[in-house]
């Protein structure tokens, strides 16, 4: 009855959200990806090889510096919680959805060995209004083409973030992401629960609890920083 009652109020929002989303692609605030290499180590011990795949999240956007960004707080956390050497590798593109993600794959060789795969994707999907026919369809293909590529790592999917509580969209343009969010994380994690070693890991970039960018729609380097400590207890 609840989702009903959400869908109902979605498809009567429609139409303003609509022209909401079209004023707040011309006038929001465009951060830029984060500067600096995008390879590198943290850490002493024995060798990890961590891949950052996907997204704005990934490509650090709002952190200004790769150092800042989520994917090296993350291997920084795994390095110290293990004692390892975390080799790292960020393949991030702002603006990124889930088919340019696939298209991304195939500039990957299976040489090129990962214990770790990281993932964030789906945001631009949510704001492109990919169906969720089509979301499930794609996910599925990118599964399969991960595990084809790398069949001995495992591959972490971060949850889509609640972009109903995001401080940029207004009403009811908020409302609508965030369920829109909320029903491709549902089709995620199912999806991820039938594969093995793949872990579909909920989103921890609540804005109520993390410092977000000037631009209302990323979290800042310290709101990575307590974000990838805290994936980084779960895995």
């Amino acid at each position: 009855m609840k989702q009903a009652l959400g869908s109902i109020c979605m498809c009567l929002c429609l139409p303003v959200s609509a022209l909401q989303g079209l004023w707040l692609k011309r006038t929001a605030i465009r951060l830029p990806e984060a500067q600096g290499q995008r390879t590198g180590t943290s850490g002493a011990g024995e060798a990890f090889n961590l891949l950052a795949l996907g997204d704005s999240i990934i490509a650090g956007t709002g952190t200004e510096t790769v150092a800042q960004s989520f994917p090296v707080h993350f291997a920084q956390a795994i390095a110290n919680r293990h004692q390892y050497t975390v080799n790292w590798q960020i393949e991030g593109t702002n603006g990124l959805d889930i088919s340019q993600l696939r298209q991304k794959l195939k500039t990957f060789k299976p040489a090129q060995k990962f214990d770790m795969i990281v993932i964030s994707i789906g945001v631009n999907d949510v704001t492109g209004l990919r169906s969720k026919g089509s979301w499930a369809a794609q996910l599925v293909a990118l599964t399969d083409e991960l595990r084809e590529l790398w069949q001995e790592a495992k591959i972490i999917f971060l949850g889509l973030p609640p972009m109903g509580s995001f401080p940029l969209p207004p009403q009811p343009l908020r409302f609508s992401l965030g369920k829109r969010a909320a029903t491709l994380d549902r089709i995620t994690a199912d999806v991820i629960s039938q594969r093995d070693n793949m872990l579909h890991i909920p989103s921890f970039a609540d804005p109520l609890e993390l410092e977000f960018c000037r631009d209302g729609f990323h979290p800042s380097a310290n709101g990575c920083r307590i974000w990838a400590q805290a994936l980084a207890q779960c895995v």
